[in-house]
């Protein structure tokens, strides 16, 4: 690398705990609710200084004034707090997005299983066909990679070529983002508008299931209404049902991640039957509402993140 290109400082330069502690400071950030000596070790052990930050996009900047560009009401201890929601809203919803993904599948096994002609074996077959060409090498691609798996291996090595193997094992070594383009295929196939609509809404758990196993932040992008993807109308109908007004839900639902939690939760709540998965989901959901009413006390001020939680608080209450 040239002399002059090691010598150009970056424009997000690394820092140690204690310049991160400053740099937060200079932007307004206090340390009421916890000491300093707290939040350095937090960001030392707990996390880490990009991940906490990135909730300061919830809280207003001052403009104007000696103080212009430091953020307003902003202390330590809600970005903490914040990051610990946000963990518990992940741990909430990936169980979610597993449940309406196994219930979708024995949703599809059950259709087959009723449809005079189907075998099971023709629909991996017609399916694979009616890929493009980059499609299907996507496909097999993905179920090569499994022949060493150890939980799937086995029935690679035993089928071979997708195309070969039952729908029922096809489902085993697709991806959640494959199965939910094969069960856009049987909608076709047998004319069902209901699993297309579910199908759209498999695509947005997909969204959601990504984050939670990635741990990705999700509240930090809670006041972002920059979504132009419609909402799903069976999504709208039950919103409306919800008592959600029109003004809300239309805001609402322009933030892509408030739109895709929305979707999963009125999904599991049409897919997922009765039982022990039902009601586990309910439990976790009530432990979430609990959680959220301990930031909305730390932060009564704050519109975005008020009205956000408020808003999951009502489709939680609804449909579960």
């Amino acid at each position: 690398m040239p002399e002059e290109q090691q010598k150009q400082p970056h424009p997000k330069p690394l820092l140690t705990v204690a310049e991160q502690l400053a740099h937060l400071e200079s932007k307004g950030v206090t340390f009421d609710l916890c000491t300093r000596q707290e939040a350095a070790a937090y960001l030392s052990g707990r996390t880490y200084y990009f991940k906490l930050a990135s909730y300061r996009t919830l809280f207003e900047k001052r403009s104007g004034g000696p103080r212009d560009g430091q953020y307003v009401n902003l202390d330590f201890g809600h970005l903490r707090v914040l990051a610990s929601f946000d963990r518990d809203l992940r741990y909430a919803l990936l169980p979610l997005t597993l449940d309406v993904e196994h219930a979708a599948r024995t949703k599809l096994v059950k259709t087959v299983t009723k449809i005079e002609g189907e075998d099971g074996y023709s629909i991996s077959r017609d399916y694979m066909s009616s890929l493009s060409h980059n499609e299907r090498r996507r496909r097999e691609g993905e179920v090569a990679m499994l022949a060493k798996d150890a939980f799937c291996g086995d029935l690679v090595r035993k089928y071979g070529e997708p195309s070969k193997a039952p729908v029922w094992v096809l489902m085993e070594l697709f991806s959640f983002g494959s199965f939910a383009s094969l069960y856009l295929f049987c909608a076709d196939r047998w004319g069902d508008s209901a699993m297309r609509d579910e199908h759209y809404m498999l695509r947005q758990a997909q969204f959601v299931r990504n984050a939670c196993a990635h741990s990705s932040n999700m509240v930090n992008g809670f006041a972002d209404q920059s979504s132009n993807v419609g909402t799903n109308a069976m999504v709208e109908k039950a919103l409306a049902k919800a008592n959600i007004s029109h003004r809300v839900r239309t805001s609402k639902m322009r933030n892509p991640r408030l739109k895709q939690i929305a979707t999963l939760l009125y999904l599991h709540s049409r897919l997922v039957p009765a039982g022990s998965g039902r009601a586990r989901a309910i439990n976790d959901m009530a432990e979430l509402q609990r959680s959220a009413k301990s930031i909305l006390a730390l932060l009564p001020n704050n519109d975005k993140v008020r009205s956000s939680l408020g808003f999951l608080s009502k489709l939680i209450d609804s449909w579960f």
